[in-house]
């Protein structure tokens, strides 16, 4: 279901990125005890640290409140910009602090190439 629902998601935003770009999609859920605004200012702070990554395009993120997860979409110019841009978050202090307050168990990381799409 929640390939389903990820698959859903990025045919929606597939009009934003251009043949050859790379969505990552990632879907995530904060620890108990983080409240909604903790939630929503960590999830602000990696702003900072992305947009600095090499093959950086754009970030968007969102919530649901039917079950408390978050879905994380940011486009990049190629997989290996996307992929190296993996490691060096998991080596950067500030988004350290917020993965920490994440539940790694249930949390869903994914690169997409896009294929074909249509508009109206």
């Amino acid at each position: 279901m929640k390939t389903l629902f990820l698959g859903g998601l990025l045919m929606l935003f597939s009009n934003v990125a251009l043949a050859g770009d790379i969505f990552e999609v990632v879907s995530a859920k904060f620890v108990e005890g983080t409240s909604y605004e903790e939630q929503k200012d960590l999830m602000g702070q990696l702003n900072e640290v992305v947009k600095g990554f090499r093959g950086f395009k754009s970030r968007d993120y969102y919530y649901s409140k039917e079950n408390g997860r978050w879905i994380d979409f940011v486009v990049w110019t190629d997989l290996a910009s996307a992929k190296a841009a993996s490691e060096q978050a998991m080596k950067d202090p500030k988004a350290g602090a917020v993965f920490s307050k994440m539940e790694e168990k249930s949390m869903i990381f994914s690169h997409y190439e896009r294929i074909s799409g249509v508009k109206k």
